[in-house]
């Protein structure tokens, strides 16, 4: 059996949002909703301006190379699955994602070191929220640096290292694995506040927020 796509019934607006129900959705059925939207509202915006809202059902999947024109826009993840698969690109796209109450996944597909990069801002609210899945294919391992100057964590990504381990990172405000052991890395002037985790089984990191 084929892959189900979402149908224009699993798809609503909410002041200027598109927000995606059951199903599965790819970048030219996302475009084609916003498209729709576009033309029937009274004040449209460019597409990677949109604001878009995966819920509970909702499979959105994206290819780095089509996230490029989305630097300003906002996804944002309420219970649905967001896919990031990897393809060749010469950018580094810089993508936010704010993550609602009901949680959700997002996975990034592929972890091989080639061109192209995704740094993701997770934006993630101060109250209470369902956990949030991180999940890394094709990853042997993942790790997690904290800088407490700017109570910010960096998943994958090395301060002052010249590439993340792999294509992606993901860069969200806190402290949220309680990150304290100091560890002397390469490339770093001084000992940074790291941890590290191991894949599990078919080779995939998971790392859950809040942890």
């Amino acid at each position: 059996m084929g892959r189900r796509y979402g149908s224009a019934t699993a798809v609503s607006y909410s002041e200027g949002q598109v927000i995606f129900g059951a199903g599965h959705f790819d970048m030219a059925t996302i475009r084609s909703v916003l498209a729709r939207s576009h033309r029937e509202s009274s004040q449209p915006q460019p597409d990677h301006l949109r604001s878009i809202l995966a819920c509970p059902g909702a499979w959105l999947s994206m290819n780095l190379s089509e996230l490029h024109g989305w630097n300003h826009g906002l996804l944002g993840l309420d219970g649905g699955t967001i896919v990031f698969n990897h393809a060749i690109s010469e950018t580094v796209t810089i993508l936010p994602v704010e993550i609602r109450p009901g949680g959700g996944s997002l996975i990034f597909n592929d972890a091989a070191k080639r061109g192209g990069t995704l740094l993701v801002h997770l934006m993630r609210p101060r109250q209470s929220h369902d956990c949030v899945q991180l999940v890394f294919q094709n990853c042997a391992r993942q790790f997690a640096c904290y800088d407490p100057m700017t109570d910010m964590t960096l998943v994958g990504l090395v301060p002052d290292g010249d590439k993340p381990d792999g294509w992606t990172a993901v860069r969200l405000n806190g402290n949220p694995w309680r990150i304290d052991h100091p560890v002397a890395s390469e490339g770093a002037r001084a000992p940074i506040l790291k941890r590290e985790w191991q894949a599990v089984e078919h080779d995939t990191v998971i790392l859950r927020l809040p942890a």
